[in-house]
């Protein structure tokens, strides 16, 4: 337990090779002297990725240690923290997270994270890009900054490759910076299906131009081509090249897409990948029915088993850091109790994670039957539970949802399950998304955090008391009733005004936030 304290007035770094980010971290919060104290920073492959440790010694060096990937820049950014007053307090932490494998996922044309860029979308999954090429990474590096601080492991990117803001250059700019700071760039990627492996442009792993080069490959898909999940309604994508597909049953897709992951791989520093093989269609033709049994889902198992073996076993390979990449192979939703219907994945490779995908009506109805028993049960040992709450797929894009995310945190880590993964491609600024987002941070890296302690940490001080942090949720509750009225509205509006008065900094703007947005409503709503 800390409680001496050591005065720290310079540092100098000894083995910043291994991370120059830490490094960079350390000599920014103390300055950097060749007579200082001595911060040693040392690489442990048996620490898991994140994982480190902290020791502060009354006198002699202190010493970092971290996994070879994540774990020294969490290291060094947990030291500066500590720092206070009277110095840094002396003694050993150490600390890894509980859930590994804690991902945030994205689409490139709706992700906003710098507010300022012109072309913003909020939804979609087979859109053009509308933004200017340069808004591509300054969307997505304040995102890694939000990862690299809250210790969130990864974020998949669908759209990585596209030629509107930048192609092979701009993605392997953003793993550069993503990877240095702690953070996996997984490329989001689309087996017969969205996109290929480059999303949109004239390239040859593009699906679209493969496709019209064969046109025989192309896959037989139904009159309507989208999907209706619960907690939306009915979603059709219009016809474009974006949603062409490639028959599972054609040997010469599976080797198109096998050369492409080769591709893929030896172009970017990726962290890893995140395949799925489409959930718009499953190919009707009489190869594939037949092979199927007639599956009626918009997506198919039977695919999944025919292309993922000799895919995966493309992908196995290190990735950034000499570490394995981080492989997650996408299940769809609503079915992780279905162990009838999953049979088929049994024959896949057990080295990568499943992801099981749930909408929001699906939890609440369902998360009791989360147990450590059914985990066991399913086909794979290595499993993710993702959910499209929280995000504009359940409606819920800028919700107030940080109790659903702890929950799903605590109930993935009681279970068994290896991570948890959820949408964020909505900016942080957005108080009611920053909130549910820190609440995922906590409780992936904490299973076991109580919420009255995340609440009081973490939520009260942002919003200038509990009183206050109570009517923030209250008031975005409101914000979420389709049924409230202007007046109900303009209330929130006012009471927010007044606390907009009453505050400054950081809490004041949340206010103000919350001021103007209620606003919007009820001009609707009037």
């Amino acid at each position: 337990m800390m409680s001496q304290y050591r005065q720290i007035t310079g540092i100098r770094v000894r083995g910043a090779a291994s991370a120059p980010y830490a490094a960079h971290l350390l000599t920014q919060a103390w300055g950097e002297s060749p007579d200082a104290v001595t911060v040693d920073l040392n690489v442990d492959p048996a620490l898991p990725e994140g994982g480190y440790r902290i020791e502060v010694p009354e006198r002699g060096d202190i010493r970092l240690t971290g996994d070879p990937f994540a774990g020294l820049v969490y290291a060094a950014r947990e030291l500066t923290t500590l720092a206070t007053p009277a110095g840094l307090p002396v003694g050993v932490r150490t600390d890894s997270p509980g859930l590994p494998l804690r991902t945030l996922w994205t689409w490139d044309h709706s992700t906003n994270w710098d507010l300022r860029q012109l072309g913003q979308q909020e939804i979609g999954a087979l859109n053009p890009y509308a933004k200017g090429a340069d808004a591509f990474g300054a969307d997505y590096r304040r995102l890694v900054d939000f990862c690299s601080r809250e210790r969130i492991g990864g974020i998949v990117v669908y759209g990585l490759l596209r030629d509107a803001h930048g192609g092979v250059e701009a993605a392997r700019e953003l793993c550069e910076y993503a990877n240095a700071r702690g953070v996996r760039i997984i490329a989001g990627i689309g087996v017969n299906a969205y996109g290929g492996i480059y999303f949109d442009g004239r390239h040859r792993y593009n699906l679209a131009t493969w496709l019209r080069q064969r046109p025989d490959l192309a896959a037989e898909l139904p009159r309507k081509v989208g999907f209706d999940i619960d907690d939306f309604g009915d979603l059709h994508f219009p016809a474009s090249e974006y949603m062409m597909a490639a028959c599972p049953s054609q040997p010469d897709n599976l080797a198109w897409h096998r050369d492409a992951v080769d591709w893929l791989l030896d172009t970017l520093p990726v962290g890893g990948i995140n395949f799925e093989t489409g959930d718009y269609g499953s190919c009707a033709c009489q190869r594939c029915a037949a092979r199927t049994g007639g599956e009626r889902t918009s997506w198919s198992y039977e695919a999944m088993r025919s292309v993922y073996p000799t895919l995966l076993e493309t992908a196995r390979r290190t990735g950034p850091g000499g570490v394995p990449l981080r492989h997650l192979v996408e299940v769809y939703w609503d079915n992780i109790f279905d162990l009838e219907a999953q049979k088929p994945l049994a024959e896949l490779p057990d080295d990568v994670a499943y992801q099981y995908c749930v909408n929001r009506g699906f939890w609440y109805d369902n998360r009791h039957r989360l147990t450590a028993a059914h985990v066991e049960r399913l086909p794979h040992t290595t499993n993710v539970l993702r959910t499209h709450a929280g995000s504009q797929w359940n409606r819920q894009r800028h919700s107030w949802v940080p109790d659903m995310y702890a929950d799903m945190g605590s109930r993935a880590g009681d279970a068994g399950l290896r991570g948890l993964t959820i949408f964020a491609e909505a900016s942080a600024y957005h108080p009611t998304n920053e909130i549910s987002y820190l609440a995922y941070a906590r409780f992936t890296w904490n299973p076991d955090l109580a919420w009255a302690d995340f609440w009081r940490d973490e939520v009260v001080p942002r919003f200038g008391g509990a009183a206050e942090a109570e009517a923030f949720r209250d008031a975005a509750a409101v914000l979420d009733d389709g049924a409230a009225t202007a007046d109900a509205l303009a209330a929130v509006r006012g009471d927010a005004l007044a606390m907009v008065a009453a505050t400054g900094g950081e809490v004041q703007r949340r206010w103000l936030w919350l001021a103007e947005r209620a606003a919007r409503h009820a001009h609707c709503a009037g």
